[in-house]
């Protein structure tokens, strides 16, 4: 083993369960806004999705870690200027922690999204005309730009959802390179865009970071929110370049920065936080974490740890489907004993679980924490009743 600790595969579980918030059992105290900060800084980012079968996707984790929490609380603290918790690309968009944007913003450069480089004299122009809007009309959508600035709507239609006009290009390409932040987003669901200076604390720079400084303390914030990770699970966390992450995790390892671990079962060598302790326990507290929830978008990572495949399937043609449209992941203390697959009928306030599929020998000791977690969750969505099946 090299001289390694070893962990074994139950030890590593529940050290990644702790690290991500999940080994708590929850309350029904009321959640405070420095609560969830806390929590979202814990994990580093909230990944964002337009899917709403539920609830919009950056809302489900910390329910799922905190409980019935106010939602507006956490919108009103990303509405606020100087916020600890902004938006920006991460694993994807994601709800971050402000003062990670900075190192995100080397590494985080997504060609598809900033067209920057391919700009025409006229969007480039009116890249400074957007800039100067928002330094006076800060928290605007690219809807309200184009509006105010009179710019016309594409002509194209080919895309069902890519179709934006030149207004949308630039404010895409000016968020990515962190020019502009969001002030949270409007009830179309639209970024509400902001000079970047006016959403960070001052005491952030949003100037480019050295690249190795700034991936060295990437490595660090997606260890410590994953609690024990292989290089490609690092890597994953915040999709860094698998190489560099390789080489920067072991000399990491050599100078004595972090810990390196083996577990059996595992063919890759992991890596943890200085200092990391294994829990003692996990509460057998059911939790049922969304698609996109930061436990689980990474599915090589949770097949390795947990033995549990998992592919979402909104893409899969409905005949194809295995599992469902909407299909959330099963935690029942350290381990994942099912999936269901849900949706909010708000028309007729039915929290609907279509399908309910246990892991083999699961299905006795889990039903019943499922229809407990399902009530808790209609009562969070303000959804009157739950049925389980069709």
């Amino acid at each position: 083993m090299g001289g390694h600790r070893v962990l074994s595969l139950k030890q590593a579980r529940r050290i990644a369960l702790a690290a991500q918030g999940l080994s708590r059992g929850r309350t029904n105290q009321e959640i405070s806004a420095r609560k969830i900060i806390k929590t979202v800084q814990s994990i580093s980012q909230l990944q964002v999705d337009s899917v709403n079968v539920v609830r919009r996707a950056h809302y489900m984790p910390l329910f799922a870690r905190l409980g019935e929490y106010n939602i507006e609380t956490l919108d009103k603290v990303l509405a606020t200027p100087r916020s600890p918790l902004t938006e920006y690309w991460a694993h994807e968009a994601s709800v971050v922690s402000a003062e990670l944007v900075p190192d995100l913003q080397v590494w985080q450069r997504r060609t598809w999204i900033d067209k920057s480089d391919n700009f025409s004299s006229e969007q480039h122009d009116l890249s400074e005309q957007v800039l100067e809007f928002l330094a006076k009309n800060p928290g605007s959508s690219a809807r309200e730009i184009s509006q105010a600035l009179d710019v016309a709507p594409t002509a194209s239609k080919e895309h069902w959802g890519w179709n934006w006009n030149d207004t949308k290009y630039v404010t895409e390409s000016l968020f990515a390179r962190a020019k502009i932040l969001t002030l949270g987003r409007n009830t179309q669901f639209e970024r509400r865009h902001a000079l970047a200076q006016n959403v960070l604390a001052a005491t952030v720079d949003v100037s480019e970071a050295p690249r190795q400084e700034a991936l060295e303390r990437l490595i660090h914030r997606s260890l410590e929110a994953q609690g024990i990770a292989t290089a490609h699970c690092v890597a994953e966390y915040f999709r860094l370049p698998i190489r560099e992450v390789k080489a920067t995790l072991a000399q990491l390892a050599i100078d004595g920065h972090i810990e390196q671990v083996q577990v059996p079962g595992l063919s890759e060598v992991c890596f943890m936080p200085l200092g990391t302790k294994v829990p003692r326990k996990i509460e057998q507290d059911l939790r049922l974490l969304s698609p996109f929830d930061s436990m689980v978008f990474n599915r090589r990572r949770l097949e390795q740890f947990f033995g549990f495949e998992y592919r979402i399937e909104i893409y899969v043609p409905e005949a194809k489907r295995r599992y469902g449209y909407y299909v959330f992941p099963m935690l029942l203390g350290d381990e994942f004993v099912g999936r269901v697959d849900l949706k909010a009928d708000r028309a007729r306030g039915v929290l609907h679980a279509k399908s309910v599929h246990y892991e083999p020998g699961w299905e006795s000791s889990a039903e019943l924490p499922l229809r407990a977690e399902l009530e808790r969750m209609a009562r969070w969505l303000k959804l009157e009743n739950i049925q389980i099946g069709l």
